[in-house]
């Protein structure tokens, strides 16, 4: 009966798995409770920085704001696959690139969404 031998190319590999091991496990150890002793002055500064109106009192609501959207289609019956878009800028005043690309896109969003098979829409009524 033949008894077959693997060879390992590196025999000691297990001390070495088991030295790191030991190694991020003293490094987890420091870290964490460091962490905290040293987030305790950035919480507070944070805490401070931030202006809150006092508790109870009334808070109004921010003006509306309508953003740039796309108001209507136009499809053309002999070539189906031409849209005229007509997008309103809304509160934005956009004008030149800057309501070129929003348009592009919003007209990307809408093309995408015509690709969404039917049975995976969601809509709440």
């Amino acid at each position: 009966m033949k008894i077959w031998h693997t060879y390992c190319m590196f025999p000691d590999l297990s001390k070495i798995y088991r030295s790191i091991s030991k190694l991020m496990s003293f490094v987890l150890l420091i870290t964490f409770p460091a962490s905290q002793v040293m987030a305790q002055p950035i919480a507070s500064y944070a805490a401070n920085s931030v202006t809150l109106p006092p508790v109870g009192a009334m808070i109004s609501t921010t003006p509306a704001f309508e953003p740039a959207l796309i108001k209507g289609v136009t499809v053309f019956p002999d070539n189906p696959l031409r849209f005229d878009f007509i997008v309103d800028t809304g509160d934005t005043d956009l004008e030149g690139d800057a309501l070129k690309s929003e348009s592009n896109k919003l007209i990307k969003y809408f093309l995408a969404s015509l690709t969404v098979p039917e049975e995976d829409l969601w809509v709440t009524h």
